[in-house]
């Protein structure tokens, strides 16, 4: 499942931004291609925090589309960060006050704090965007033991 799409990107920043960002030399349109490739690392980095607590790939949210019907989509609040990673992938160099950067450091928090069950990444229509992981904090599996190695007579070779 793709967490967000180009067009998501236009929606959200606008034409003249992205064609800004992607052609800066023709300014003639928005170049998917180099988009494509930033959502495709913002989900990436999405998935390795997610799969700390979801099993990948995502399932998906069932939003009602008709009379018993559902379709699986994204759940909206992972569409928005994936943009707002994308967005800052896209720029070449920022000042930390800039807008974007502030929006992708809340995005990478926000990720953060869904991997260490502090937040919920939830569906609008009710339900939950795919099952746990089979560890980490969906799983309970957040602490782990170690014995300490014991170091016998046979491995200090007589140096006590």
């Amino acid at each position: 499942m793709q967490y967000a799409t180009v067009q998501d990107m236009i929606d959200r920043f606008g034409t003249p931004e992205l064609i800004q960002l992607t052609d800066p030399d023709d300014q003639a349109a928005v170049q998917a291609a180099r988009v494509q490739l930033k959502l495709d690392d913002a989900q990436a980095l999405a998935d390795g925090y997610l799969g700390r607590v979801f099993a990948l790939p995502l399932v998906g949210c069932a939003k009602p589309v008709g009379v018993d019907q559902v379709e699986l989509v994204p759940p909206p609040q992972l569409t928005r960060i994936v943009c707002d990673v994308a967005r800052y992938y896209l720029y070449d160099d920022l000042a930390p006050e800039s807008e974007v950067y502030r929006r992708f450091k809340n995005a990478s928090a926000e990720l953060a704090a869904i991997a260490e069950g502090k937040a919920v990444l939830g569906c609008p229509w009710g339900g939950a965007p795919g099952s746990p992981a089979t560890a980490g904090p969906a799983a309970g599996d957040t602490q782990h033991a170690f014995a300490p190695r014991g170091i016998g007579a046979d491995v200090d070779g007589g140096y006590r």
